[in-house]
């Protein structure tokens, strides 16, 4: 057998096996596999509106990843903004970063975000073994906040009134449930739309508050007699259509965190339509250089009560065990850019293969494609090409000093992150954000580049080092447009098995040995037939 036939035997077997599971899961899953929509399944969507001073920032928070609930799907908008998606480094709250679009200027902004939400019906609060319900460190949780004054004077006061009775006896239940019944009864409800927050002292010498003043003088109290307390920020789904933030109370008792919620009367726990947006005492929205914000939460229903959901075949729970959406939010951004690079592997093929287009490396277009993706925007391709050129005359620079090649990359390096600070604390003093320009991904790669650009200029000439780029930046566009359709990162999200397909393609064109595109152009004149001359050949 051929090495050519082996590959198109091994093509159509992946394109076959590919093409086969994804009917296959469709059939099983139906619109599940698109978007996985079971009991328990809301969409929550989060409308911010504002008015830019100029330079405005935003910070919208989003559903956390927990045993209670996980994120099925989140997508953002607006016209006069643009986001950065949240980092993982923060595992308590999921902030996604909005900054003013370039030409949108002052005036009037609207953001919204949408999240499809699955609950885990029927499971407890957490396990010790989350990172969000671990134990907590020595003295964390029982100091004071701005607005949880543990250690103000009436606070203490009230705590010690409240706990006296209990003797020393009295283990910390005991105290957590004679603190809650204070606050759910003695301190009256109230509803606060606009005006500064109020402090857990404040509510407790006016005696009432709303759900955050009353959720925030509980975890004084509860700090103020040693025990770790904490409080949670999120939206209750049964509440209805509208509404605001909802506040309540996480102590720290027996090796678990507690819920508690004196607002609706829970305690030990809490309904399992509280969805989780944060911990702490923070707002859902926060904002720089904005006035006149607002902002509101709309809640509905998706998913329905199954009541075959007991009865599922093994194939489907297997598909659905299995499906990406299970992920946390920060593995499955990751995930979407593993599942990315192989098609932009793809689209090199095709243009150095098919096309006939060269490039600095043979993945480095694929990378830089990405990090355009990332980037978003033409401004970053802006920043991308100057600091480029910037390095170039560098590298012409440190010629001179005839340097080893590793000590000459990493002089490279520094030089250009000294470039790029000076470049951001310059931005900086003008009122601009450079840092969503630019992102360290495509930093990285911008030195190798640099001096693959200077070795094709020694050896062969400089027009050929830019034409070279041209085509890498070239073809780093295409990349970027074709991974930036949503609809692509959708589809291998819902059907991972897509990529053997891409592979498939990838085999296939590894045994392309024909004309290129490029040479069909620059050898046209051959393959024209000779012109006429006029002459006959007679035979004898």
């Amino acid at each position: 057998m051929s090495r050519t036939t082996l590959c198109m035997l091994t093509a159509s077997l992946l394109a076959a096996l590919s093409v086969g599971t994804m009917a296959l899961r469709f059939h099983v899953l139906g619109e599940e596999a698109h978007r996985p929509i079971g009991p328990g399944t809301w969409k929550i969507t989060l409308a911010v509106q504002g008015t830019s001073t100029g330079q405005a920032r935003v910070w919208t928070t989003m559903p956390l990843a927990t045993e209670r609930q996980h994120l099925i799907e989140d997508r953002h908008s607006s016209e006069q903004m643009s986001h950065r998606p949240p980092e993982a480094r923060h595992p308590e709250r999921h902030r996604v970063a909005w900054a003013t679009r370039a030409g949108s200027g002052t005036g009037p902004f609207e953001i919204r975000s949408e999240f499809l939400v699955g609950l885990h019906l029927g499971r407890s609060a957490g396990k010790p073994s989350s990172p969000l319900y671990a134990a907590p460190e020595t003295g964390q949780y029982l100091g004071n906040e701005p607005l949880v004054e543990s250690s103000n004077e009436r606070i203490t006061a009230e705590a010690r009134r409240q706990t006296a009775s209990l003797g020393d006896n009295a283990g910390p239940i005991d105290t957590v449930q004679t603190l809650f019944r204070f606050v759910e009864q003695k301190i009256r409800g109230d509803v606060r739309l606009d005006g500064p927050a109020v402090s857990a002292a404040t509510c407790l010498e006016q005696g009432s508050g709303d759900r955050c003043a009353r959720a925030r003088l509980l975890t004084a109290l509860l700090r103020n007699r040693s025990v770790p307390a904490r409080v949670v920020s999120g939206v209750t789904l049964t509440k209805g259509t509208e509404q605001q933030s909802h506040y309540w109370v996480e102590a720290y008792v027996f090796d678990h965190w507690m819920p508690m919620c004196p607002y609706h009367h829970h305690f030990g726990r809490i309904p399992s339509t509280f969805v989780v947006f944060g911990i702490g005492d923070k707002p859902a929205v926060s904002a720089k250089r904005v006035s006149d914000l607002k902002y509101a939460f709309l809640v509905e229903r998706i998913g329905k009560d199954d009541a075959t959901a007991g009865e599922k075949s093994a194939l489907r729970r297997g598909f659905e065990s299995l499906s990406l959406y299970q992920l946390p939010t920060s593995d499955r951004r990751l995930v979407e850019v593993l599942l990315l690079m192989p098609l932009a592997a793809l689209v090199v093929c095709v243009s150095r293969n098919i096309i006939g287009l060269g490039s600095f490396g043979t993945f480095t277009p694929a990378l830089i494609g990405l990090a355009f993706h990332d980037l978003n925007s033409w401004p970053g391709l802006l920043v991308f090409l100057s600091i480029l050129m910037i390095g170039w005359l560098m590298r012409r620079m440190l010629d001179r000093y005839h340097l080893l090649q590793v000590p000459r990359v990493a002089t490279m390096l520094t030089l250009i992150m000294s470039v790029l600070i000076l470049l951001i604390v310059l931005s900086n003093l003008y009122g601009a954000t450079t840092t969503r320009y630019v992102s360290l991904f495509p930093i990285v790669i911008l030195t190798g580049m640099v001096e693959r650009f200077w070795t094709l200029e020694n050896e062969d000439s400089v027009f050929a080092s830019f034409r070279t780029l041209g085509m890498t930046m070239l073809i780093s566009l295409v990349i970027a447009l074709v991974l930036s359709r949503p609809w692509v990162a959708r589809h291998l999200f819902c059907y991972p098995e897509t990529l053997g397909l891409v592979m498939a393609c990838q085999l296939l064109i590894g045994r392309y040995t024909g004309y290129r595109i490029t040479e069909l152009i620059r050898f046209r004149d051959f393959l024209q037939p000779p012109p006429a001359t006029g002459y006959t050949t007679e035979t004898a």
